[in-house]
């Protein structure tokens, strides 16, 4: 398939596409453009930035019509040879989309392809007509004007990003590269960068025992303002995250090394070790699978636990981000209605939507915990002779290097292999139950030195009522309630509360308050409400995980600890 990019006026934001397709030995021919990508559980829709198709045998215009919203027929008589060419609004940045501007080309071309679907498998040219100062970033091999892919699968997975002064560092782990791109301002120490990159990849080429691919390729969006963003690839990954200038501080600067964590190990467990659903990728329908907690929360569990096996992390970083996790989990309700994998066949209704209270629990979330729940008690119960390291291995074997997809069944069947009391509890009880994981997290951490408590929120008037609320423009809104507690009586959510005591909330908040009520002025909807809701210095809920170490363990619990996250 030969495929041309170009564009008048970046301003308009429109690419200009063209797609050549030879060899045509029908009277009609299908086109189509993907309604999902890799990586994003969601439908897409990106036939909606196709403006003016157009098909043509040499100067000839032919027929081409919507058959489907991403879906087109060309009626090409005796014709062995059609061009089609559209136009595509490019003006959304984050890492699974497109922007056209004056300044930056960055495509995922999933994005904005079209393919004929039982061609796919031929090999993929792309001529870019664009600015011959831009440094061009991408995994593909490219050459005098051209990109070059093996497959449409390939093209679709490995995105492009194009500009002028375009930074480009390298580090290598034995005959592999890595590359990292960073497009944007920042206030990065590239130096010390590079040495956590090197200490993080390092650690997980050791532990699966090989890299996937020859080189590997960060690309990063530097954004002047708040943003966080993700999506893994084939050899490439692409970060968008900001704002840049803020990168030289702590907080920030541990999500982007986090992030680039967590992606680096999706190069195994997602891309290569993949769901038998998504084995080839359907563009056309969503793969509904029910093991998306092993595709994106195994590798959010490993993604931080390398950096502190590699020695990027501290206790103090590594316990910070525990908490995080924990405190996501345990304030999800939904995790005590919905099991992981129930979840996981949901992602498509509404993996990422807040949805009805209480419904549904995070694959990234729950998979993660369920990843740390599956790795101290296969160690624990086996001495430290066996782990989770184990299941990954084992995965990769049999289904990474082999090119054949697992199903729920197969990760069951792998864990049982490696500790069969582990996947007998786990599975039973939590992946496939509802049963809480408190008291068994309390119980296995213990083991290993770590204490989970748990801790009353700062603002007491949350803690007493069970109520987290979030500042808006006209007042604090009810966000979150724990089921059963004060609160679920006296508020809805998204309940705008304006006033407490004739005080502005914000103000009241911030005050002590002993009394025994609370006159409150709140908005729902549209309409204005005056309750009087009751205080108890007892009450408590929506309580917060805290994990330390143990003072002065034992050696066993010291060892362990130091087998599962390094000195």
């Amino acid at each position: 398939m030969d495929y041309s990019i170009s564009y008048t006026n970046p301003l308009s934001h429109f690419l200009e596409i063209k797609l050549v397709i030879r060899k045509i030995t029908r009277p009609f021919i299908d086109v189509r453009l993907p309604t999902w990508r890799p990586g994003r559980y969601e439908a897409a829709n990106y036939a909606k930035n196709i403006q003016q198709i157009t098909a043509h045998c040499g100067d000839e215009a032919i027929a081409i019509h919507k058959i489907a919203p991403a879906h087109w027929r060309i009626l090409c008589g005796q014709m062995n040879e059609v061009s089609i060419r559209y136009l595509y609004y490019a003006d959304q940045m984050d890492a699974g989309a497109s922007v056209l501007s004056t300044e930056l080309v960055y495509i995922n071309f999933v994005n904005c392809m079209l393919y004929v679907e039982d061609r796919m498998d031929e090999p993929c040219r792309v001529k870019l007509d664009i600015p011959t100062s831009y440094d061009i970033a991408c995994g593909l091999p490219f050459s005098d004007h051209y990109l070059f892919a093996p497959n449409y699968y390939t093209l679709a997975d490995s995105p492009l990003m194009a500009c002028n002064k375009l930074e480009k560092y390298e580090y290598t782990i034995g005959k592999i590269s890595f590359y990292l791109w960073l497009n944007g301002k920042h206030t990065l120490d590239i130096e010390g960068v590079l040495a956590d990159f090197k200490r993080f990849s390092q650690a997980q080429i050791d532990m699966v025992g090989e890299f996937p691919e020859k080189d590997y390729h960060f690309l990063f969006h530097l954004l002047p303002y708040k943003f966080y963003h993700g999506v893994e690839h084939g050899n490439s990954t692409v970060i968008t995250i900001g704002p840049g200038k803020e990168l030289n501080k702590a907080e920030l600067y541990n999500e982007f090394i986090g992030v680039s964590s967590h992606e680096l190990f999706h190069a195994w467990n997602i891309i290569k070790i993949r769901p038998k659903e998504m084995m080839p990728y359907d563009f056309s329908r969503p793969p509904v699978f029910p093991t998306g907690f092993v595709a994106e929360g195994f590798t959010t569990y490993y993604g931080d636990l390398f950096l502190k096996k590699s020695g990027v992390f501290s206790w103090k970083q590594y316990k910070h981000e525990l908490e995080k996790l924990f405190t996501r989990h345990f304030l999800n309700f939904g995790r005590l209605n919905n099991s992981v994998i129930d979840s996981s066949l949901d992602l498509w209704i509404d993996g990422y939507q807040p949805g009805a209270p209480h419904k549904k629990s995070s694959i990234y979330v729950e998979g993660a915990v369920m990843a740390l729940l599956f790795d101290l008690h296969a160690r624990y119960s086996s001495g430290n002779k066996h782990s989770l390291d184990d299941v990954i291995k084992l995965l990769w074997e049999r289904f990474g290097k082999t090119g054949k997809g697992y199903t729920i069944d197969d990760i069951e069947k792998v864990c049982s292999e490696v500790s069969p009391a582990s996947t007998k509890l786990l599975f039973n009880n939590y992946i496939k139950g509802i049963t809480d994981t408190q008291l068994l997290l309390e119980e296995l951490l213990a083991e290993f030195g770590i204490a989970l408590s748990f801790k009353d929120r700062e603002k007491p008037f949350e803690s007493m009522l069970g109520v987290k609320l979030t500042e808006v423009a006209d007042g604090h809104k009810v966000v979150l309630m724990e089921p059963g507690a004060p609160g679920e009586q006296h508020f809805s959510y998204n309940d705008i509360i304006i006033r407490a005591d004739d005080y502005p909330i914000k103000e009241w908040l911030e005050g002590s308050s002993h009394k025994e009520t609370v006159r409150i002025e709140l908005k729902r909807k549209t309409v204005h409400y005056s309750l009087t809701v009751p205080l108890n210095e007892t009450w408590s809920y929506l309580k917060l995980p805290v994990v330390n170490k143990i003072e002065a363990p034992s050696p066993e619990q010291e060892k362990a600890q130091k087998l599962w996250m390094g000195e």
